[in-house]
């Protein structure tokens, strides 16, 4: 039975018989409100169960009454109505044809705006990043010499090409973030030697495809995407050799009164042969001890003075000399590491101009160390749980807690789909309060996948400036963030996030440090607010001594022991004429026990007194000091001149391309209270951020030096030398440049490779072992591209599947089924 609510202005009607299905309700204002479940008004279940529904009518609003009718008689009479039939016919059409064509048009619109598939007769573009043919690295040289704060390491290699078409090998290099290619050159078998020439990508890997199409020995290199590897890519003559010489350089700073150095020793594949040369020497040349680590089993037998430790080297005055004819035999590594002790430097510094740049080393050792207010930020997110970075956090934390001494406070804090998901503190450095801080270090677990950056950074700051506010003058408060996501939760606008985090500390109270995990944190979010902030953001990268490892060393050579705060350094010539720009960083943060600062710029012209001064101020615990500082030029020693422009010019490219990357979401108005810019007074300050990439790329040429994504470096042959080979083919060895494998068609293929085939990723092993046989190529599946250099290839890469189409035709099948259904 079906129960209705009929609501009427006239008397209520009487139900009709239950028996009689042809009785019809005839006050024409009687509204009906159906329920199919009568327990939804007790006075109606009362009354149908009594079975007294019409009889007794329960008291009702507006003489309302309930009756009950069979259901069959409202689908007979439905049944017996022809235009209502018709109308529900045709509305259920309308619906289907609607629907239809509304999915067609979605279908349609996906389609057009996917990605077309490649066509078999288009050539690929003028660019590869993987290795083509056969090729082999057959000798491998490096030569470093370390002199104060820089690292310069020469590596030479012989690429030779066991094919009769032009080879393409490519080389991955791993190098420290602070490492720069300042030159590379190829010499080919009759001597004829080509120099490198620092172009704008674009132009490079054009000029670098043409003359491999012409059979020439040509040498490209760049910087890949994480900026730790660069990718040197060789072509080599049909069945010849290349040689190739690159030289690369490494800005050195002194962290825990140690200067370190990395050097290559082998690059991302094996290798026949491996020679390798090591000299350190101090800033006036002359040798220093030094230890490098040599954990290469079968290769370094332990001197006497060595103590029995076979990984580690020492020297007092000479250099190091390994000779490993058969590396292919020996697991060496890509990068070792080497540190020596620079000795203190005077009181007020060391400063050194040849009156066209400068470089100051500044790092007083009379200072106490300040009191400190930590606040940690830890990312508690489920994804810390991958690559064991958790636990890396919490080693690296509760080592640095012990460090902490009772003049210091601190508060740990972890976040992810809150700001605050645990909160410890603040408390004192004192045993008893670190060994309960480290049982709560050790008991956080991991919460959702969401990451609140943005009320974690905010909850932070409001409690280190609250710890600032209770505390003397000459307390450093320091906020330090450990994250490895994007913000996904809470606001995930990148620049809202970076400027309500400066609004909030515009006046600098809290210095912002921010770890990063390479490949998943949000670095250039996190780099930005370093900047606005007074502070430092570094990546922590994987295969580089560990998370934890790379954690602790962070926090002890920036954090561990802070000596001033608030550092400024500036720079004038006694004579009002002279002009001192471009300064690389001069204001700091805080400088740490066994840190130093480092400034570098140039000079202008100058009168008759040519004496660059600089001043420098910082706050400490004895309040404000400052130190004060004179030198003339010395362009004597034309080494040390040209060791103190390449080492500004790179140390300046870095600084103005991290700035470039942070204003897509700083802007104009912020980046320029961040840096002053040679030629400030020629740029429009509508145009700022482009001005910045301009200076960049300018000093980058004049200095010759490859940066991330703004330059790169291709041979050039300026002697006219080289014979070129209209005629020459470059090999191709099965993969595309994303590294997928092409179609074949059964009747046209141009190789026959094993199980496998290589990609962008394992290039390295598999052009130096390769199962792939080159077969001469058929006329009709060789094509030429822009410029008379040709590909040899299949019919091309599979027509990509679009997976937005199958799925709204699925749904449009079963919509269309559901219709008919209903």
């Amino acid at each position: 039975k079906l129960i209705i609510m009929m609501e009427t202005e006239q008397p209520p009607v009487n139900a009709p018989d239950p028996g009689d299905e042809t009785e019809q309700f005839s006050p024409a204002s009687t509204k009906f409100n159906f329920f199919e479940d009568a327990n939804k008004d007790d006075a109606i279940t009362k009354a149908e169960q009594s079975g007294d529904v019409s009889d007794n009518p329960p008291p009702t609003k507006n003489n309302a009454v309930a009756v009950a009718v069979p259901m069959s008689s409202i689908q007979h009479q439905h049944q017996d109505s022809p235009s209502a039939s018709k109308m529900t016919r045709q509305n259920m059409f309308k619906l289907c044809i609607g629907t239809l064509i509304l999915i067609a048009i979605i279908i349609t619109a996906v389609v057009l705006t996917q990605e077309k598939s490649p066509v078999v007769d288009n050539p690929p573009p003028p660019h590869v990043d993987f290795s083509t043919g056969v090729s082999l690295v057959t000798s491998y040289a490096i030569e470093t010499k370390v002199r104060s704060r820089l690292a310069r390491t020469k590596i030479t290699m012989e690429v030779a090409n066991a094919l009769d078409c032009s080879s393409i090998h490519v080389i991955s290099l791993q190098l420290p973030l602070d490492t720069r290619i300042t030159s590379v050159k190829t010499i080919a078998d009759d001597g004829c030697t080509s120099r490198g020439d620092v172009q704008e990508l674009k132009e490079a890997r054009e000029n670098f495809m043409e003359a491999a199409s012409n059979g020439l020995p040509v040498a490209y290199v760049e910087v890949a995407q994480d900026s730790s590897t660069h990718s040197l890519q060789v072509a080599i003559p049909p069945l010849g050799t290349s040689n190739v010489e690159l030289v690369l350089e490494q800005l050195l700073k002194q962290r825990l009164d140690e200067v370190t150095f990395d050097i290559p020793l082998a690059p991302n594949e094996k290798v026949d042969s491996v020679v390798f040369d090591l000299m350190v020497e101090d800033t006036s040349g002359q040798p220093v001890d030094f230890h490098v680590d040599l954990d290469v089993p079968g290769v370094y037998e332990p001197s006497v003075g060595d103590g029995g430790n076979s990984t580690v080297k020492t020297t007092s005055a000479g250099p190091i000399h390994l000779d490993i004819p058969d590396a292919r035999q020996h697991n060496l590594p890509q990068v070792i590491r080497g540190k020596y002790n620079p000795g203190k430097l005077p009181e007020n510094g060391l400063l050194y101009t040849d009156g066209r740049c400068f470089e100051h080393f500044f790092h007083p050792e009379s200072l106490a160390p300040m009191p400190r207010n930590f606040v940690f930020l830890i990312d508690k997110s489920s994804s810390m749980q991958y690559d064991s970075k958790m636990r890396s956090a919490k080693q690296a934390l509760t080592l640095f807690i012990d460090s902490l001494t009772p003049e210091d406070t601190f508060t740990i804090q972890s976040f992810g789909n809150k700001g605050t998901e645990q909160l410890w503190g603040s408390g004192p450095g004192t045993t008893e309060e670190k060994e309960d801080a480290k049982k709560f270090v050790n008991s956080m677990s991991l919460s959702s996948w969401d990451t609140n950056l943005h009320e974690a950074f905010l909850e932070g700051l409001l409690r280190a400036k609250h710890d600032a506010s209770v505390s003397d003058d000459n307390v450093a408060t320091i906020l330090v963030v450990l994250s490895d996501g994007y913000a996904t939760r809470g606001e995930t606008n990148r620049t809202k996030i970076a400027e309500h985090i400066y609004e909030l500390n515009d006046e600098g109270t809290v210095k912002i440090y921010s770890l990063g995990f390479e490949g998943s944190a949000d670095m250039q979010l996190l780099d930005a607010i370093a900047l606005m902030n007074g502070g430092v953001s570094v990546p922590l990268l994987r295969g580089r001594d560990g998370f934890a490892e790379q954690i602790t060393n962070f926090l002890d050579s920036e954090l561990g022991s802070v000596l001033m705060s608030d550092v400024n350094v500036q720079y004038s010539g006694a004579s009002e004429e002279t002009k001192v720009y471009g300064a690389t960083q001069n204001v700091f943060p805080l400088l740490a026990d066994g840190y130093e600062v480092v400034v570098r710029g140039l000079v202008g012209e100058s009168g008759d007194d040519k004496t660059l001064r600089t001043i420098t101020s910082a706050s400490t615990l004895e309040g404000i000091k400052n130190w004060e500082l004179s030198v003339t030029p010395d362009d004597m020693d034309t080494v040390k001149s040209s060791l103190c422009f390449q080492s500004y010019a790179h140390d300046r490219i870095t600084q103005l391309l991290r700035l470039y990357d942070a204003s897509d979401f700083l802007g104009n108005e912020l980046i320029k209270r961040l840096v002053t810019l040679s030629s400030q007074k020629d740029c429009d300050e509508k145009e700022f951020a482009k001005c910045i990439r301009a200076e960049a790329l300018a000093l980058a040429t004049e200095a010759n030096v490859v940066a991330k994504g703004l330059t790169a470096m291709v041979t050039v042959d300026d002697d006219g030398c080289m014979k070129v080979d209209d005629d020459a083919e470059v090999c191709i060895d099965g993969t595309t440049p994303d590294g997928r494998e092409p179609a074949r068609d059964e009747n046209d293929y141009d190789y026959a490779y094993g199980d496998s085939y290589p990609t962008a990723e394992s290039t390295a092993e598999s052009t130096a072992e390769s199962d792939i046989a080159y077969i001469r190529p058929a006329s009709d599946s060789s094509y030429k591209m822009n410029g008379g250099y040709g590909y040899s290839s299949g019919a091309g890469a599979p027509t990509p599947r679009h997976g937005f189409v199958y799925f709204f035709a699925l749904l449009s099948v079963w919509f269309f089924v559901a219709i008919l259904k209903i």
